[in-house]
């Protein structure tokens, strides 16, 4: 039966010498060094989360004043609205600046929304919740 030659051993002295086959197959990437790679490459992509964006300034109620009013038609509010803020928002939000608005008909029912501002533009808005900080503020007529 014809195969691949067997590894040959070498004698020196008085020590025998294993050589390794030459048709052995190697392995493409030691395991410890694919995990310091994978180690060593985390580290890196945590950096770019770190990375502050650029502070937009606070919006002022006289140039979002039409985006207000446009919100108060959407979510049907009747009556003056009332407006608090801007006020700045936490990190985890979808934008640097919160603008809260709400109907001025004292009602117990009256829905609270939270409008979200970077800079001049409007990116969203959606009920108030608490970590918006609407409750807290002091709001005054539109």
């Amino acid at each position: 039966m014809q195969g691949l030659p067997r590894p040959r051993a070498v004698r020196t002295g008085g020590w025998i010498i294993r050589v390794k086959s030459p048709h052995r197959a190697k392995s493409a990437v030691r395991p410890w060094v694919l995990a310091l790679l994978v180690c060593s490459a985390l580290p890196g992509c945590s950096v770019l989360e770190s990375i502050p964006e650029p502070a937009s300034d606070a919006p002022r109620l006289s140039v979002i004043s039409p985006d207000l009013k446009k919100v108060a038609t959407e979510v049907k509010f009747t009556g003056p609205i009332e407006v608090a803020g801007p006020i700045a928002a936490k990190p985890a939000t979808v934008a640097p600046w919160i603008v809260c608005l709400r109907t001025a008909v004292d009602d117990s029912t009256r829905p609270t929304y939270a409008l979200f501002y970077n800079g001049p533009k409007l990116i969203s808005y959606r009920f108030a919740a608490i970590v918006d900080r609407c409750d807290e503020q002091t709001f005054k007529p539109l």
